[in-house]
């Protein structure tokens, strides 16, 4: 197996073992990008992660919404950006014990806009190549992945979405700007039917 090079380190690929993760949990997947990104449907972009060791080791998929099908079909996205520390990168693995709320975050819907013309698919896919550690909240799905990464609440009654306390879904993305200060992004994503 060969190594490659990335951001002056040596690393050694992992082999594609599917995670030993249970399904339909919220959790927090911490890794490094493992591939290429995928646009292989309209509303999602495809995020191979891999984590490294121990007991979460293996590669992982995350579908990231960037449009939404579901009448009126309008989302909104808001992107933040903000200094960190070093210290602050998190350690690989996956986190059933997270905790993520839009509201406990302070987010306003005034932060909000409209995705227009794959607006926010570019950012996506941009802000995860920059990354140097991937972070995403969301559900787990059968085979190792992460979805509904979004915001899971603020549903009206009778929408046929739950609404999920403390369990929002958000990608945080760890990179060096380029003056070298340690940074996170968080992309955070809701529908347009969802109060916040």
């Amino acid at each position: 197996m060969s190594t490659h090079n990335y951001k002056n380190h040596k690393i050694k690929p992992v082999p594609a073992k599917t995670p030993h993760i249970p399904n339909n949990v919220f959790g927090a997947l911490v890794g490094v990008l493992n591939g290429p990104l995928s646009d292989a449907d309209n509303n999602h972009v495809f995020i191979p992660v891999r984590v490294a060791a121990g007991t979460t080791a293996g590669v992982y998929k995350i579908a990231f919404n960037v449009e939404s099908n579901a009448a009126p079909k309008a989302a909104e996205y808001y992107v933040l950006d903000e200094a960190v520390q070093d210290k602050d990168f998190p350690k690989e693995g996956f986190s059933t014990s997270a905790h993520l709320s839009y509201k406990e975050l302070g987010l306003k819907q005034t932060k909000f806009k409209t995705i227009q013309n794959g607006m926010l698919r570019t950012i996506v896919h941009s802000s995860v190549q920059m990354a140097q550690i991937i972070s995403a909240y969301g559900f787990t799905f059968p085979g190792g992945g992460l979805h509904d990464i979004h915001y899971n609440n603020g549903e009206k009654a009778g929408s046929g979405h739950a609404n999920r306390p403390g369990k929002d879904g958000a990608l945080a993305l760890y990179f060096h700007d380029a003056g070298g200060r340690p940074t996170r992004r968080w992309i955070f994503i809701k529908f347009q039917t969802q109060a916040l």
